[in-house]
């Protein structure tokens, strides 16, 4: 299982998953089907704003307990998620 980045996302383009900045996938792939990219399932994106800064985070769109990026949940054993994106 890869390294957990708390600031990137895999978005399907054209068939194929691409990893971005939670910045750029808010800004150009608001569309786009989002995954993971700890655990490969489904994601979005939200984000707070005060006054010039945002700050993003990803959010699982089902909770999942095998996912490093999500510490309030995680069992401690990384493993994909039951309905992981392929």
């Amino acid at each position: 299982m890869p390294s957990p980045d708390t600031q990137t996302c895999e978005v399907k383009i054209e068939g194929a998953w691409l990893a971005v900045s939670l910045d750029e996938a808010a800004a150009h792939y608001t569309m786009a089907v989002k995954r993971c990219p700890a655990c490969h399932g489904r994601v979005a994106i939200s984000g707070t704003y005060s006054g010039l800064n945002v700050q993003r985070r990803v959010y699982h769109r089902k909770a999942h307990s095998g996912c490093p990026l999500k510490p309030e949940a995680y069992s401690g054993t990384p493993s994909p998620h039951p309905q992981a994106l392929t």
